[in-house]
């Protein structure tokens, strides 16, 4: 009896991932790759370690991570009829690459506050769509 209950949850948690072309999922996981970066992104200044090591390393391929699943989640959210759902993605694309554009002038030799607010605003900007992505996909 115990078996079928967790049978049935992971069906339902697959039933989750999977709705809109697995935009859900996919959301997700970028969220929880957007903590990841944001920690390995404020230990550089925190603990004062410069531009060198694993801290900045984490970063930059968090970034891409970030990058590569927001092009996915666009991918597969213009696979859906859903006009809402493009356009948060799309939006949420745009984040990814005005905080990828300031970070690299920021990380390129250019070390300007200018360059890191334009990174935490499409960092904010980015967590703020993908959860209206997460929280569209699991309204609808």
């Amino acid at each position: 009896m115990r078996a079928m209950s967790l049978e049935n949850k992971v069906y339902r948690l697959m039933d989750l991932v999977s709705r809109h072309n697995y935009v859900t999922g996919l959301s997700m996981l970028e969220i929880l790759t957007l903590i990841g970066l944001y920690s390995a992104g404020m230990a550089i200044p925190i603990f004062n370690l410069g531009l060198q090591g694993s801290a900045i390393t984490a970063h930059i391929y968090g970034a891409i991570t970030i990058a590569i699943l927001g092009i996915l989640i666009l991918a597969a959210a213009m696979r859906t009829n859903e006009l809402k759902l493009k356009a948060i993605s799309l939006l949420n694309v745009l984040f990814i690459l005005v905080a990828a554009f300031e970070g690299l002038f920021y990380f390129g030799g250019f070390v300007d506050p200018s360059y890191a607010l334009g990174m935490a605003v499409g960092f904010v900007g980015t967590l703020f769509s993908t959860s209206g992505i997460l929280f569209y996909c699991l309204s609808h």
